[in-house]
């Protein structure tokens, strides 16, 4: 493996892995670690001899999202907090860069997740192929935009919408509400689960690690990657429109400063996501 301990990298084989590795803080990344993130979805996408993209995590949850101990801001000279540079270089260009990259994934992006999966990190989730769950009575889907005084990101406005409907998508984007797994598997969300089958994630990601190599086992490469092609049309205008859109209403929010407020209550236990 290498890179850094937060987030690991290893290629096995035809799959390359990336694993997101702080348990303690239940895979929450500040904005360098999803800048990490992003750099290395886009190594994977260049390594010669991988099929396979596979995103996995350690502990109890896939990701809770922005780590909102990061997100007090304090450490920020103030002259540049309400600033269009700030936000442009520290908001806008990161959620457009990574959007475009997991949307853009030239490999079979996999997700092995083994919890509860929020915010920023949902949205990356929805732009996943396959999606295989742990167990489904332990994993929800949380967008809290609103709670937070956001908008949508990483063009989950599309994405759910694709994916869980309208009537869920509004569930979750207008009301903030958590979407447990099993409405998820009925909808189709999420390609296989495995309840109660696994004790560890270890053991959990090691099993999807290897049904997804023993499922391209003589399936032709270029076949695939032109099939991703094919599919991924159907999408490209709304993912590129979305994408643009929120960065773009996202951007004044946090130049009126009021998901900057939220975030401190939060980090204060004034304010909780709605789990």
């Amino acid at each position: 493996m290498s890179e850094g301990q937060d987030i690991l990298y290893e290629v096995r084989g035809k799959v390359t892995i990336i694993t997101l590795n702080l348990p303690d803080k239940l895979n929450a990344l500040n904005g360098a670690q999803y800048n990490l993130l992003g750099k290395l979805v886009e190594r994977a996408d260049k390594e010669e001899d991988t099929i396979i993209t596979l995103l996995q995590a350690t502990g109890r949850y896939f990701s809770a999202g922005a780590n909102v101990a990061d997100k007090n801001l304090s450490s920020v000279d103030p002259s540049t907090l309400f600033s269009h540079e700030y936000w442009l270089a520290n908001f806008v260009a990161r959620n457009v860069w990574l959007t475009d990259l997991f949307h853009n994934h030239r490999k079979i992006l996999a997700a092995a997740v083994n919890g509860p999966v929020i915010g920023l990190s949902t949205a990356l989730l929805a732009l996943c192929d396959l999606i295989y769950v742990k167990d489904t009575t332990k994993f929800f889907l949380l967008a809290p935009f609103a709670n937070l005084g956001l908008v949508a990101e990483g063009a989950s406005s599309s994405t759910l919408f694709l994916r869980l409907g309208w009537s869920k998508s509004a569930e979750a984007l207008l009301l903030a509400r958590p979407i447990k797994g099993e409405e998820l598997e009925r909808i189709g969300f999420i390609n296989k689960s495995y309840n109660g089958q696994f004790s560890t994630t270890e053991e959990f990601n090691q099993h999807v690690h290897d049904e997804l190599v023993s499922q391209v086992e003589n399936l032709h490469e270029d076949s695939i990657y032109q099939n991703k092609e094919l599919l991924k049309a159907q999408r490209d205008q709304l993912i590129t429109s979305s994408n643009s859109r929120e960065v773009t209403r996202g951007l004044y929010k946090w130049l009126d400063g009021i998901p900057q407020s939220r975030f401190v209550q939060m980090s204060q236990k004034e304010r909780k996501h709605k789990f």
